[in-house]
This record gives structure tokens, sequence and C-alpha cells, in this order.
């Protein structure tokens, strides 16, 4: 009996409810795969076990989902270069008086209050008439080769894609690296660019914060100079940073809650920029701006492996319509106008692949 093909495993595990994802990570042409053989939710707080995790914006008031390693069977395969086969209205919708108008009061709450930045997100709607999901992913990974690319299904989530440009934590033993990302522009034939004061200032607020939040875990944090790098059309200043772990009790599961979320994506400082966004900001981010990726643990429990990235440029598909998620940080020098464009430019990355 031949073997089924990825888009027959595909069908046959939503259709049976299923939990599987495909993913490909940066500059990478190989897509990995993971599909859960039970048809049953599993969740993870501890982040103590193996397996792909998808984890929301707020920890606290949405679950992590987790494909577990020993419930599941990995496959390895190369990107198919195929044409689309589906057709889309391009009909979106989105509100640009709205966000406007919440950019100008987050600009209002920062000079009279204690907050500095807050990242403030919105969705733009695509309906589409036929798709093929699996094509659909094949044409992200295609068009964003440098992103880490996915395409997540869930019962409880629902179907997911993405191509995110930002790292959260890569640990290999002891060793650990994250990335401060921040500051956007539209690229335009070259990474060499100069930068305005604003995304400097919001780079080094992130970098700040990481290397503060890092600090307790690491035994010394060591940080790169900001370099500008290239995610599709668009263009970002890096900072890396890097170190070796600490052997302290609380562990992983106290690291991931003091980085995530970070002020690339929610503010700083964090309290009150979590304060703002759940106050006003009309979307609910779910699973967007949260973190998703592989966690391998050797037999004793011991860290081997985490390589987690930013649920970024990502959406939310259902029968015929796609959630586009953006979001920007807005400072006390942020133009209404201007970060809209900056939204609508990040939503350019996956509407343009219908």
């Amino acid at each position: 009996m031949p073997k089924p093909s990825i888009f027959e495993r595909i069908k046959l595990q939503m259709d049976c409810q299923k939990p599987f994802v495909l993913y490909s990570d940066f500059n990478q042409n190989a897509i990995k795969a993971l599909f859960q053989t039970k048809a049953k939710s599993y969740q993870t707080s501890k982040f103590n076990e193996s397996g792909f995790v998808f984890a929301p914006f707020d920890l606290k008031n949405q679950p992590t989902y987790i494909i577990p390693e020993p419930v599941s069977e990995s496959l390895e395969f190369n990107l198919k270069s195929k044409s689309p086969s589906f057709l889309s209205s391009q009909n979106s919708k989105s509100n640009a008086e709205v966000h406007k108008n919440l950019i100008k009061k987050a600009i209002q709450s920062i000079k009279i209050t204690a907050l500095e930045k807050v990242v403030l997100a919105r969705t733009a709607e695509i309906e589409y008439l036929n798709i093929n999901l699996l094509d659909l992913f094949y044409s992200v990974a295609k068009a964003y080769p440098e992103a880490y690319t996915y395409f997540w299904f869930h019962p409880k989530t629902g179907t997911w894609m993405g191509a995110s440009p930002e790292s959260l934590l890569k640990i290999e033993g002891n060793k650990l690296q994250s990335a401060a990302l921040a500051g956007t522009q539209r690229f335009k034939d070259s990474t060499e660019v100069k930068w305005d004061v604003k995304n400097f200032e919001e780079q080094t607020i992130v970098t700040n914060y990481l290397k503060r939040t890092l600090n307790p875990h690491l035994e010394f944090v060591n940080t790169s100079k900001p370099k500008t790098i290239r995610a599709g059309k668009l263009l970002h200043l890096q900072t890396l940073l890097s170190g070796n772990l600490k052997a302290t009790p609380s562990g992983f599961k106290a690291l991931i809650n003091d980085v995530h979320p970070t002020p690339a994506v929610c503010g700083t400082p964090k309290k009150a920029a979590m304060a703002f966004i759940n106050k006003y900001e009309p979307i609910d981010r779910s699973y967007y701006s949260g973190f998703l990726g592989e966690i391998k643990l050797h037999s004793n429990l011991k860290l081997q492996h985490v390589n987690l990235v930013v649920n970024l440029r990502c959406m939310q598909l259902d029968r015929n319509t796609a959630k586009l998620y953006a979001g920007g940080g807005i400072t006390e020098k942020s133009i209404p106008d201007s970060e809209w464009e900056e939204t609508e430019a990040k939503i350019q990355t996956l509407k343009s692949v219908f």
C-alpha cells in the first residue's frame, strides 16, 4: 500500500481532529512535521516535556498547547515548488481611524503616566474562495525563506500560519541565545539604511529589557551591536544576546515567564503596557505575539534543545477567511499615520501570498 502524501496526511489529521504542525527554521529549505497520533488536547504550563508548543500572548488567561513528542510521529521533507491553486477575492477589512485613535490615546498615556512604550495590534481580514492549505503554506515558506515559517492545526486553536522574523529563545545544552528585534522600515534594494531616533530608542528599550531579564538566569550576558536585518520586504534592527545558563532551581518555566512577552510585542514597563492593552486594544490577540517551537529534554528532564520564536507575521484561517495580525511599538515620538503605515507593511507580508 503506497504511503499517503503529505496533503492526504494533513486532510486525515484535520478530519480526525488530531493536532499537527509543519515548520521550517530560519534560512532552511527542509520542512519538519509533527503529527499527533491521538485526538486529545495536551496543555503545558510548566514547559517540562518534549514536544512542539503553541503559546498565547497572555500566558495567564489562555492555555498553551503542546504536541508531545511521545504521542507523535515526526517527518522531514523538502519544500516542493508548486504553483498555488487557490483564489482569493482580496476583500480585506480593516479600520484605520479606530487604530489611529488608539495610537493617539497611547501617546497621551505615555506623556502623563509611567508607560514608556506600548505595542498596539490590529487585524485585517481577507476572504478567499477556494484554498488548499498546504499550497498556501508552501507559498509562505517559498516567499520568506529567511523567516521561521509554520502551519499549525489544533481543534482548540484552529488553523494558524506564519513567517516570523523573530527568535525568542534558542538553547543548546547550557548555551542560550535570544534576539531583541524592534524598528521597522520598508526594504528598498539595500540593507545599508539610516534609522531615526524613534526606532533606535525602541530597539534600546527591548535590548535593555532582555538584558535585565536574562541576567538572573545567565552567568553573564553578552550583547552584540545592533544590525539591520531583512525580513521579506521589511527591515528591522536586531541585537543578539547570549550566555551560559545558570543551574537555577526555578528553571526554564521561570525563564519563559520572565522573558515573555518582551517589549517588542507588549511594551515597557510590562505591567503598565499589559494593563493598557487589556483595557483599550479592541482585538483578542489570542496566539498572535505569543510564541511557538520545539522543546527537547533529556531523560533526566534537563534541557537539551529549545528553539522558540515569537508568533509574528501570522494569520488565523477559517473556512473562507484569513485574519491577519500586525502590531507596532508606540512611544512618545510616534506619528499615528506612520504607525498605521507600518502595520499595513507588516500585514502585506502574508497578504501578498494570496
